[in-house]
Protein backbone atom coordinates (compact mmCIF):
# COMPACT_ATOMS: atom_id res chain seq x y z
CA UNK A 1 0.00 0.00 0.00
CA UNK A 2 1.76 3.53 -0.91
CA UNK A 3 1.78 6.13 1.82
CA UNK A 4 -0.57 8.90 1.66
CA UNK A 5 1.62 11.84 0.16
CA UNK A 6 2.36 14.75 2.80
CA UNK A 7 0.23 18.63 2.06
CA UNK A 8 4.07 19.86 0.99
CA UNK A 9 4.21 17.04 -1.36
CA UNK A 10 0.99 17.81 -2.96
CA UNK A 11 1.39 21.26 -2.77
CA UNK A 12 4.95 20.93 -4.66
CA UNK A 13 3.45 17.95 -7.20
CA UNK A 14 0.62 20.16 -8.54
CA UNK A 15 2.46 23.59 -8.60
CA UNK A 16 5.30 21.84 -10.51
CA UNK A 17 3.16 20.43 -12.81
CA UNK A 18 1.45 24.00 -13.77
CA UNK A 19 4.44 25.29 -14.18
CA UNK A 20 5.73 22.28 -17.16
CA UNK A 21 2.75 22.56 -19.02
CA UNK A 22 2.40 26.05 -19.39
CA UNK A 23 -0.41 26.93 -17.05
CA UNK A 24 1.84 29.44 -14.90
CA UNK A 25 4.20 30.38 -17.49
CA UNK A 26 7.56 32.07 -17.66
CA UNK A 27 7.30 35.25 -14.92
CA UNK A 28 4.26 34.53 -13.27
CA UNK A 29 4.33 35.47 -9.79
CA UNK A 30 3.76 32.55 -6.89
CA UNK A 31 1.63 34.19 -4.16
CA UNK A 32 1.88 32.15 -1.29
CA UNK A 33 -1.28 33.02 0.05
CA UNK A 34 -3.05 32.47 -2.85
CA UNK A 35 -1.62 29.23 -3.89
CA UNK A 36 -2.85 28.06 0.25
CA UNK A 37 -6.50 28.85 -0.59
CA UNK A 38 -6.69 27.21 -3.90
CA UNK A 39 -5.06 24.51 -2.95
CA UNK A 40 -6.42 24.13 0.43
CA UNK A 41 -3.56 23.92 2.88
CA UNK A 42 -1.35 26.23 5.10
CA UNK A 43 0.84 28.43 3.47
CA UNK A 44 3.44 26.23 4.96
CA UNK A 45 3.52 23.72 2.88
CA UNK A 46 3.34 25.76 -0.28
CA UNK A 47 6.34 27.78 0.87
CA UNK A 48 8.20 24.56 1.14
CA UNK A 49 7.45 23.36 -2.17
CA UNK A 50 8.57 26.84 -3.65
CA UNK A 51 11.68 26.53 -2.06
CA UNK A 52 12.04 22.91 -3.29
CA UNK A 53 11.03 24.17 -6.77
CA UNK A 54 13.41 26.98 -6.34
CA UNK A 55 16.03 24.20 -5.95
CA UNK A 56 15.05 22.65 -9.31
CA UNK A 57 15.77 25.82 -11.05
CA UNK A 58 12.04 26.34 -12.02
CA UNK A 59 11.01 29.01 -9.67
CA UNK A 60 13.69 32.30 -8.53
CA UNK A 61 12.55 35.29 -6.30
CA UNK A 62 12.92 38.65 -6.44
CA UNK A 63 13.62 40.78 -3.94
CA UNK A 64 10.01 43.19 -2.67
CA UNK A 65 8.34 40.71 -5.28
CA UNK A 66 8.62 37.43 -3.97
CA UNK A 67 8.38 34.13 -5.79
CA UNK A 68 8.00 33.78 -9.70
CA UNK A 69 8.35 30.91 -12.61
CA UNK A 70 11.63 30.80 -13.33
CA UNK A 71 12.61 32.66 -16.93
CA UNK A 72 15.36 32.07 -19.42
CA UNK A 73 17.37 35.27 -20.67
CA UNK A 74 18.82 35.89 -23.73
CA UNK A 75 21.15 33.05 -24.69
CA UNK A 76 20.15 31.19 -21.34
CA UNK A 77 18.18 28.40 -22.93
CA UNK A 78 20.75 27.90 -25.66
CA UNK A 79 23.20 27.17 -23.18
CA UNK A 80 20.55 24.76 -21.85
CA UNK A 81 20.26 23.39 -25.00
CA UNK A 82 23.89 22.86 -25.61
CA UNK A 83 23.86 21.08 -22.27
CA UNK A 84 21.01 18.61 -23.19
CA UNK A 85 22.89 17.48 -26.64
CA UNK A 86 26.03 17.31 -24.66
CA UNK A 87 24.27 14.72 -22.25
CA UNK A 88 21.84 13.00 -24.56
CA UNK A 89 24.68 12.18 -26.95
CA UNK A 90 26.67 10.36 -23.95
CA UNK A 91 23.16 8.54 -23.01
CA UNK A 92 22.07 7.50 -26.71
CA UNK A 93 25.78 5.96 -27.14
CA UNK A 94 25.46 4.63 -24.07
CA UNK A 95 22.45 2.39 -25.08
CA UNK A 96 23.51 1.01 -27.48
CA UNK A 97 24.34 -1.98 -25.50
CA UNK A 98 21.16 -1.93 -23.28
CA UNK A 99 17.95 -0.47 -25.19
CA UNK A 100 15.95 -3.59 -26.35
CA UNK A 101 13.73 -4.21 -29.74
CA UNK A 102 10.96 -2.92 -27.54
CA UNK A 103 12.18 -0.04 -26.79
CA UNK A 104 12.89 1.06 -30.22
CA UNK A 105 9.23 0.16 -31.16
CA UNK A 106 7.87 2.19 -28.17
CA UNK A 107 10.03 5.28 -29.98
CA UNK A 108 9.31 4.63 -33.25
CA UNK A 109 5.77 5.09 -32.26
CA UNK A 110 6.25 8.36 -30.43
CA UNK A 111 8.04 9.58 -34.40
CA UNK A 112 5.26 8.11 -36.13
CA UNK A 113 3.26 10.46 -33.86
CA UNK A 114 5.42 13.26 -34.37
CA UNK A 115 4.92 12.60 -38.00
CA UNK A 116 1.30 12.78 -38.37
CA UNK A 117 1.43 16.14 -36.30
CA UNK A 118 3.72 17.45 -38.74
CA UNK A 119 1.17 16.63 -41.55
CA UNK A 120 -2.11 17.60 -39.51
CA UNK A 121 -2.36 21.01 -38.29
CA UNK A 122 -2.81 23.60 -36.92
CA UNK A 123 0.17 22.19 -34.92
CA UNK A 124 -0.65 21.22 -31.12
CA UNK A 125 2.31 22.67 -29.27
CA UNK A 126 2.44 21.08 -26.09
CA UNK A 127 1.47 17.54 -27.72
CA UNK A 128 4.71 17.95 -29.91
CA UNK A 129 7.13 18.74 -27.51
CA UNK A 130 5.61 15.76 -24.81
CA UNK A 131 6.00 13.60 -28.03
CA UNK A 132 9.52 14.92 -28.66
CA UNK A 133 10.59 14.43 -25.03
CA UNK A 134 9.09 11.04 -24.97
CA UNK A 135 11.25 9.90 -27.92
CA UNK A 136 14.55 11.03 -26.13
CA UNK A 137 13.79 9.33 -22.97
CA UNK A 138 12.83 6.11 -24.60
CA UNK A 139 16.14 5.84 -25.66
CA UNK A 140 18.27 7.75 -23.11
CA UNK A 141 17.07 6.00 -20.24
CA UNK A 142 18.81 2.70 -21.30
CA UNK A 143 21.90 4.53 -20.65
CA UNK A 144 22.92 2.99 -17.54
CA UNK A 145 23.70 5.65 -15.58
CA UNK A 146 21.04 7.29 -13.30
CA UNK A 147 22.79 10.41 -12.89
CA UNK A 148 22.71 11.20 -16.41
CA UNK A 149 18.86 10.14 -17.00
CA UNK A 150 17.92 12.57 -13.75
CA UNK A 151 20.19 15.34 -15.42
CA UNK A 152 18.67 14.92 -18.63
CA UNK A 153 14.77 14.93 -17.09
CA UNK A 154 15.74 18.44 -15.32
CA UNK A 155 17.15 19.83 -18.39
CA UNK A 156 13.85 19.19 -20.01
CA UNK A 157 11.68 19.87 -17.06
CA UNK A 158 13.45 23.17 -17.53
CA UNK A 159 13.10 22.90 -21.48
CA UNK A 160 9.13 22.66 -21.04
CA UNK A 161 8.85 25.47 -17.99
CA UNK A 162 10.62 28.20 -20.47
CA UNK A 163 8.05 27.71 -23.07
CA UNK A 164 10.90 28.80 -25.46
CA UNK A 165 11.10 25.74 -27.51
CA UNK A 166 7.28 24.90 -27.33
CA UNK A 167 6.03 27.90 -29.24
CA UNK A 168 9.44 27.42 -31.73
CA UNK A 169 10.26 23.58 -31.91
CA UNK A 170 7.14 22.88 -33.83
CA UNK A 171 7.63 25.26 -37.10
CA UNK A 172 10.78 25.60 -37.39
CA UNK A 173 12.00 22.01 -37.01
CA UNK A 174 9.30 19.54 -36.56
CA UNK A 175 9.08 18.17 -40.09
CA UNK A 176 13.32 17.72 -40.22
CA UNK A 177 14.19 16.46 -36.62
CA UNK A 178 11.18 13.63 -37.55
CA UNK A 179 13.30 12.40 -40.46
CA UNK A 180 16.79 12.41 -38.09
CA UNK A 181 14.92 10.77 -35.58
CA UNK A 182 14.49 7.87 -38.28
CA UNK A 183 18.17 8.01 -38.76
CA UNK A 184 19.19 8.02 -35.15
CA UNK A 185 16.99 4.57 -34.58
CA UNK A 186 18.22 2.94 -37.61
CA UNK A 187 21.74 3.59 -36.10
CA UNK A 188 20.64 2.05 -32.61
CA UNK A 189 18.95 -1.16 -34.62
CA UNK A 190 22.26 -1.58 -36.82
CA UNK A 191 24.53 -1.33 -34.04
CA UNK A 192 27.54 -0.89 -35.81
CA UNK A 193 28.53 2.30 -35.36
CA UNK A 194 31.21 3.11 -32.76
CA UNK A 195 30.52 4.96 -29.50
CA UNK A 196 32.28 7.82 -30.86
CA UNK A 197 29.97 8.60 -33.89
CA UNK A 198 26.57 7.65 -32.24
CA UNK A 199 27.84 10.26 -29.57
CA UNK A 200 28.15 13.11 -32.47
CA UNK A 201 25.31 11.97 -34.48
CA UNK A 202 22.46 12.57 -31.24
CA UNK A 203 24.44 15.30 -30.21
CA UNK A 204 24.07 16.72 -33.44
CA UNK A 205 20.17 16.57 -33.77
CA UNK A 206 19.92 18.70 -30.29
CA UNK A 207 22.20 20.97 -31.46
CA UNK A 208 20.50 21.31 -35.38
CA UNK A 209 17.35 23.07 -32.60
CA UNK A 210 19.58 25.86 -31.85
CA UNK A 211 20.19 26.41 -35.31
CA UNK A 212 17.40 26.25 -36.43
CA UNK A 213 16.29 29.24 -34.32
CA UNK A 214 18.96 30.94 -34.69
CA UNK A 215 18.96 31.07 -38.32
CA UNK A 216 15.43 31.72 -38.72
CA UNK A 217 16.18 35.31 -36.34
CA UNK A 218 18.53 36.24 -38.76
CA UNK A 219 21.48 35.19 -36.29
Amino acid sequence: MQPVPSKHELAYREIRERIIDGRFGPGKRLVLSSLARELDVSPVPVREAIRRLEAEGLVHFERNVGARVAMLQDDEWEQLVRMLALLDGYAFAAAVTRVSPEDLQEARGYNAQLREAAAAGPVDHALVMALHRRFHRALYRRCGNRYVIESLDGIWDRIDASRVLVTLYPALRLATAVNEHDGLLERLARGEDDAATLEACAREHNLNAIRAIRSAAGN
